[in-house]
C-alpha cells in the first residue's frame, strides 16, 4: 500500500474480503466489505443479518456491523448505511482524508459520488491492479486447499471415464459426476460438470443437453470445484469412435504444451516467452488460428486471474505461483479439444498437482 500511495483499502469483491478477513460469504450479492488499514486489523462490514449467520466461523478481523437490513438503491445491495459504516470506520482509523484505494469496478458512480460527499478531504484511486499482484502468490495454506479441489476435480474426471459412452445423455452424466464430486466434499459454490459432445463442445460457456453421445465423436469433460473458496479445474478430451490422423496430430500437440511448460516454466522466466515456447512446437501440430483464448492463467480464489500465458504478458513466473494450463483447440479438420490441469511454481520448476492420464485419445 506505501508503493502505491494508498492509505486505506475498501474491499467490495466477495474473493478479496476473504483473502484479506477469511469471511466466505455465501453469495456475492450480500452487502459486505471491509477496510484494509497497514498495520490495523481488517475491519469487516456487514449486516447485522450476516453477522448472526456467521456463527462460529473463523474470522481474522473486526466486524461492524450496519445500521440496517434493508436492500439499498445505491447498487449491488449496498444501501447509505453500510457506506456510512466505511466513512466512519476510515474516520475512527485516522484515514478519511487520505488516498482511498477502490476496486473501480465493483464501485457505482452513485456510490462514489455517495462517498466524495462524506469524505470531502480524501482522495481515491483505482486498487484492483495491485490487489492482483498481490494474491499471485499462494501460502501453503491457499495451496493446499487447491489441492483439495484438485482431487475432488480428479474424481469427477475418473467417474466420466468410467460412465461417459455413446447413448449416454450428457445432462445424464453431468448429474452423476457432479453427485460423485459433491459426496467427496466438493462445494456448491463454483461446482461444475459438464459432460459436452459434438462441435457444441468448442463454446467454452455450452451446457449439457439432453443429447445422447453419438458412436463417433469428440467428448469434452469439463469440471470445476472449489475448496475453502480456492478453484481448481480439470478437462479431458475423448473420442467414442476412431479419430483421424489429423485430429491425433492435434491432440499430440496439446499434450506437448505440458511437456513444454514442464520444461520452461521456472521462477523468472517471462511468460511471454513460455507462451512462445509453447506456441513454437504446437503451431507445428494444429491448423493455423484453432487455439482457442490463451494457453493458461492463475487460478485461486477466482476460476481465472492474472496473469495469463499469453504473448503479451511480460509478467514473471515467481515461486508458489499457481496456474491453470488449459489449451484449448478448434477447427473443421480437427474438432474441439481441451485438457486442463493445475501446477505449482516451485523453486526447481513447475509441480503437477494432477494425476489423471492426459493421454485420453
Amino acid at each position: 500500500m506505501k508503493k502505491e500511495a494508498i492509505d486505506a483499502l475498501v474491499l467490495t469483491r466477495r474473493p478479496d474480503v476473504q483473502y484479506f478477513t477469511g469471511y466466505e460469504s455465501p453469495t456475492s450479492s450480500l452487502p459486505f466489505g471491509c477496510v484494509i488499514v497497514a498495520g490495523r486489523q481488517p475491519q469487516l462490514i456487514m449486516s447485522g443479518l450476516q453477522h448472526d449467520a456467521i456463527g462460529n466461523s473463523s474470522i481474522a478481523a473486526m466486524v461492524r456491523r450496519t445500521d440496517t437490513e434493508a436492500i439499498g438503491e445505491l447498487g449491488y445491495n449496498r444501501d447509505e448505511s453500510f457506506w456510512d459504516r466505511v466513512t466512519t470506520t476510515l474516520e475512527e482509523l485516522g484515514t478519511d482524508s487520505g488516498i482511498i484505494g477502490l476496486q473501480q469496478e465493483r464501485i457505482s458512480i452513485k456510490e462514489l459520488d455517495y462517498l466524495r460527499g462524506r469524505l470531502p478531504g480524501a482522495g481515491f484511486k483505482g486498487a484492483s491492479a495491485m490487489l492482483w499482484r498481490l494474491r499471485q502468490i499462494k501460502d501453503e495454506a491457499e495451496i493446499e486447499a487447491i489441492r483439495k479441489a484438485v482431487r475432488i476435480a480428479e474424481i469427477g474426471v475418473r467417474t466420466a471415464l468410467e460412465i461417459v459412452y455413446p447413448g449416454t445423455l450428457e445432462a445424464d452424466a453431468s448429474i452423476e459426476i457432479e453427485s460423485a464430486m459433491r459426496a467427496a466434499g466438493g462445494q456448491l459454490r463454483g461446482i461444475r460438470a459438464a459432460v459436452l459432445s459434438g462441435e457444441r463442445a468448442r463454446f467454452p460457456f455450452a451446457q449439457p443437453s439432453g443429447n445422447r453421445i453419438s458412436s463417433d465423436s469428440f467428448v469434452t469433460i469439463d469440471i470445476t470445484v472449489s475448496e475453502s473458496g480456492y478453484f481448481a479445474e480439470a478437462a479431458r478430451t475423448l473420442h467414442t469412435g476412431q479419430p483421424n490422423r489429423t485430429q491425433r496430430r492435434a491432440f499430440e500437440g496439446l499434450l506437448q504444451v505440458y511437456k513444454t511448460a514442464e520444461r520452461v516454466m521456472k521462477p523468472g522466466t517471462s511468460l511471454s516467452v513460455v507462451h512462445g515456447k509453447i506456441m513454437k512446437k504446437l503451431g507445428k501440430k494444429i491448423p493455423a488460428g484453432s487455439l482457442q483464448g490463451p494457453v493458461g492463467n492463475s487460478i485461486g480464489l477466482d476460476l481465472r486471474e492474472p496473469p495469463l500465458i499469453h504473448s503479451d504478458s511480460d509478467s514473471l513466473l515467481r515461486e508458489s505461483m499457481v496456474f491453470s494450463l488449459n489449451p484449448s483447440i478448434y477447427s473443421p479438420r480437427t474438432g474441439p479439444m481441451r485438457i486442463s490441469d493445475i501446477f505449482v511454481v516451485t523453486e526447481d520448476g513447475l509441480e503437477s498437482l494432477s494425476s489423471v492420464a492426459r493421454e485420453t485419445i
